[in-house]
């Protein structure tokens, strides 16, 4: 059996070893040569955070002391460097720093948050001109907007009650609703959040992005106004009906990922069991899209861009908005219960598939229904198969025939396989 000091020394020196070549290749690109240390010097930076830090009962004391010996000849190296070169960059001294600090963490953490330190140190190093095209179009608006949904998050949720209220208004109100205070607002905060992923994604990561990168992304965020976009963009152009079929058949993987998260949030035995089906039809879906599209596209054939108006989904309004759907779903929910029962459940889950069925895939899983996980998993595949069947009308009603034939029998495939799915397993 290795001694316990060996794993974490490893790790410092291989994490170390990848910074120093990151860096070094980082300053190569930018036509940077005379900089701080070699690979050489990172490897020894780590080295001696590891083994200071390893001092017998003077360790934390001795790891501070070398840092503050350390930050001091940075110190000189900086004023040095802002003296001579003009190059105020601090990129340098802050990865020096970053590197001194991996022995203790190689040695206290899981080794999945080392490495997943060093991949974050090396993304961001080599992603400078994307962090920059990102913060150069993002809004100030936006930013205001995610710093208040951040606080209304971090400090108002914390607040807000777990429990039903017994006296007041409130209380007669609670009464009638199967969930809580608290679960209608953690409903919001989850699936904004997921969806918040996906307008970065389509806003600002990727804002000229083809067609079929924007079927792809625009499912994490809401593939039924992907499919009506796409279909209303492509309905004069029966040239890309292929292209356009293709695009809004990809949205469905995504949704899939999409309802896999919400489910994981709030019932993981319940994402487990989801799994195998979705990652099934996924694969189906995906395949037969490629199929439609006819394999890679020419080379000399440009793609089209596609342009999706999205709201963001943090601001407030949005997120009130949603709040009013959840509870208005869950209570129409509660009383499909009591009087249809398990029937109704069913009937309801093919119903809102019309719309966005996220209000009531949140509300099976958050509210206080009464119903087993089975139940919950059945009315979440008819509902995501009904939704299927509904963007397959959508193509037809506002897109050309010939790419809403393509798009029907992939949708109606992937519904009709769910249906069977549910009939069999539960």
């Amino acid at each position: 059996m290795l001694p316990p000091q060996i794993i974490p020394f490893l790790l410092t020196l291989a994490m170390s070893t990848l910074i120093g070549i990151g860096l070094r290749e980082y300053y190569e690109g930018e036509g940077k040569y005379d900089t701080f240390g070699t690979v050489r010097t990172f490897i020894f930076i780590g080295m001696l955070g590891f083994v200071v830090y390893r001092i017998p009962a003077l360790g934390p004391f001795a790891f501070l002391m070398g840092m503050a010996v350390l930050g001091a000849f940075l110190v000189v190296y900086y004023r040095n460097k802002v003296t001579q070169h003009g190059s105020p960059g601090l990129i340098g001294v802050l990865i020096a720093m970053l590197t001194y600090s991996i022995g203790p963490v190689a040695i206290h953490e899981p080794h999945w948050f080392l490495a997943a330190l060093g991949v974050t140190i090396l993304l961001v190093l080599h992603s400078k001109g994307r962090i920059r095209k990102f913060t150069d179009r993002l809004e100030t608006g936006e930013v205001v907007t995610a710093c208040k949904f951040l606080a209304i998050t971090g400090v108002i949720l914390p607040l807000i009650p777990a429990t039903i209220p017994v006296e007041g208004w409130a209380a007669r109100v609670f009464t009638i609703l199967p969930v809580t205070p608290r679960q209608i607002w953690m409903a919001v905060v989850v699936t904004t959040a997921i969806s918040y992923a996906g307008y970065v994604l389509q806003t600002y990561l990727y804002p000229k992005k083809g067609m079929l990168l924007t079927g792809i992304i625009g499912g994490l965020y809401s593939s039924t106004m992907t499919t009506l976009v796409l279909s209303k963009r492509t309905r004069n152009l029966p040239g890309e009906a292929r292209e356009t079929a293709a695009a809004i058949l990809l949205s469905t993987p995504t949704m899939y990922l999409r309802i896999l998260i919400l489910v994981a949030a709030f019932m993981p035995a319940g994402a487990l069991r989801l799994t195998v089906p979705f990652l099934a039809l996924s694969i189906l879906v995906a395949a037969y899209a490629w199929w439609v599209r006819g394999g890679p596209a020419p080379e000399d054939v440009p793609e089209a861009e596609v342009e999706l108006k999205e709201r963001n989904p943090l601001e407030i309004n949005a997120a009130l908005l949603f709040a009013l759907m959840f509870v208005v779903v869950t209570v129409v929910t509660k009383f499909v219960l009591i009087y249809f029962k398990d029937l109704g459940l069913r009937m309801l889950s093919f119903l809102v598939g019309a719309s966005d069925i996220v209000p009531f895939i949140v509300s099976i899983l958050q509210g206080n229904l009464g119903i087993s996980q089975p139940q919950v998993l059945q009315a979440i595949l008819v509902a995501t198969a009904s939704n299927n069947l509904m963007k397959a009308v959508y193509a037809y009603l506002f897109g050309n025939r010939r790419a809403a034939t393509l798009v029907a029998a992939g949708m109606g495939g992937a519904a009709v396989l769910s249906f069977l799915y549910v009939a069999v397993a539960f």
